[in-house]
């Protein structure tokens, strides 16, 4: 029987529709798994298949996690005529399908829940019972667009094993330009074969063979090493009946896999520079509470890229923030009329860095509230209180405060916050008789401040014994009747 894989699986899965077919995945609770061997998918696909997108983001998802020993390859129908044959060696339904160790688990349909079916589809794969097949695959860069591939299979058992081998030349992403309807290019797309063979292996013997393979000499002039990636698969010779339309729709014989593997050709890139900086390098007038943007990410698109953020009103920009997978950073409110620089150094789980350059922008200016405008009375007499209000307005709607000079001395000292356009309302009193000039002005809460508003009020106005019933009455309460005060000029 063939070793197992100790791998901690954590998921809940649940009743979700798939395009085509609904899908019924039943709930697992956390638990130690298994795997007895590297699980093995084929992705069958179309260019222009609207629901392809949602498999294909799953199964990278999934790959990327490294949560499973899991292999898969895209097999671009539309583009490549041997990737539509293996699809039709298994009688496809429709776009998207994916079958899971040769057929013994098949999705059918994309949605957002794909990643929860097919993680589902892995685990029943994963305790499968196999026979105890290893594969040893390399490859070596020859130049140009050539490459030699190597493998050997060690059959472990004590019979003879009979089955079939496929190894499959892929790209870690496209250089042909082929995407999904979401944009992506497509990943590990299925090129051509290296092999694709019956293969006979004595008790306890194995099966080897290489070949060289040119790119351009069939139809892959764009091939470069960094980007290929050689997968292989083990099939066994044992007949199941499948269906390409669960649960009964669509035979087709199936062979179920005893082992996968995976052999990158390149080394490992470097993360993708920092780019695309949001506020755009040299951008002035920028908003005090704007976030940082950039793009990253890495050309080894299972590669989890983290990134150093440098900022400050220095340059260079101190550290403010380590190993975040974001690529948004909020700084929080920024100071007005203000040079920041920024920089961004991308690094991958191989510790190779990429530096972007030192950013810079500049910050809006504020502007200052208005100048205060005061109303109350413009007479009274000593000993008394009168009512004032002040009011301003700040352009780009902060609180205000006030600040008032009473003219006798005395003050008010940035009383407040009040918001922008309400009324401040304070009464004074004055004990001696003067002309007395108030003067006011406001700030905002950045500390913004208008020019002086003013107004005068004279304390007391003169004696008269006629006094009018009015102005009995504005004497009495001066801060009433405003209007009949100004028809009549007193």
């Amino acid at each position: 029987m063939k070793k197992i894989i100790p791998i901690l699986i954590v998921g809940i899965f649940f009743l979700s529709s798939f395009g085509a077919v609904a899908f019924k995945v039943e709930q697992e609770i956390d638990e130690t798994r298994e795997f007895t061997h590297s699980v093995f998918a084929e992705y069958g696909t179309a260019t222009w298949c609207g629901y392809c997108k949602y498999a294909h983001a799953a199964l990278k998802k999934i790959y990327a996690s490294g949560d499973y020993p899991f292999n898969f390859v895209s097999l671009v129908c539309d583009k490549n005529t041997d990737a539509s044959a293996r699809a039709t060696e298994y009688n496809l339904y429709g776009y998207p399908t994916v079958w899971f160790d040769g057929g013994y688990k098949v999705n059918v349909g994309g949605s957002s829940g794909s990643e929860s079916a097919y993680r589902s589809s892995i685990n029943s794969c994963g305790s499968r019972e196999v026979e105890d097949i290893d594969i040893d695959l390399s490859a070596t860069w020859l130049g140009g667009t050539e490459v030699n591939i190597a493998i050997t299979v060690h059959n472990n058992e004590a019979t003879t094993y009979g089955g079939h081998v496929r190894v499959y030349i892929t790209e870690i992403a496209s250089s042909m330009g082929w995407k999904d309807t979401g944009g992506y290019l497509y990943t590990f797309p299925f090129l051509d074969w290296a092999f694709n063979q019956a293969l006979s292996i004595n008790a306890g013997g194995q099966w080897s063979d290489s070949m060289n393979w040119d790119g351009s000499a069939n139809g892959f002039p764009s091939v470069t090493e960094d980007n290929l990636m050689i997968f292989a698969a083990v099939f066994n010779d044992e007949w199941n009946q499948g269906y390409s339309y669960p649960p009964s729709g669509n035979p087709f014989d199936a062979y179920f896999v005893d082992e996968s593997a995976s052999y990158r050709v390149g080394d490992n890139r470097a993360p993708n520079t920092p780019s695309s900086p949001n506020p755009s390098d040299g951008k002035t007038n920028v908003d005090i509470n704007a976030d940082m943007t950039w793009q990253g990410g890495d050309p080894d698109w299972f590669d989890t890229v983290t990134y150093d953020i440098y900022f400050g009103t220095t340059n260079p920009p101190p550290l403010v923030e380590s190993d975040t997978e974001d690529t948004t950073y909020d700084p929080g409110t920024l100071e007005y009329e203000t040079i920041y620089y920024w920089q961004i150094i991308a690094t991958d789980p191989s510790e190779v860095t990429s530096e972007g350059p030192v950013w810079e922008f500049s910050t809006e200016a504020n502007y200052p509230p208005s100048t205060p405008e005061i109303t109350g009375p413009s007479r009274g007499i000593p000993g008394t209180q009168y009512s004032f209000t002040f009011v301003s307005e700040d352009s780009d709607g902060y609180d205000v405060y006030f600040y008032v000079d009473w003219g006798d001395g005395t003050f008010e000292e940035w009383e407040g916050p009040f918001p922008s356009g309400n009324i401040y309302r304070v009464g004074h009193t004055w004990d001696e008789k003067s002309t007395y000039t108030i003067r006011a002005k406001a700030k905002d809460v950045f500390g913004a401040e208008s020019a002086f508003g003013s107004f005068e009020i004279e304390i007391p106005r003169s004696i008269n014994p006629h006094k009018t019933i009015f102005e009995i009455l504005f004497d009495r309460f001066p801060n009433a009747f405003p209007i009949l005060r100004q028809i009549l000029g007193l």
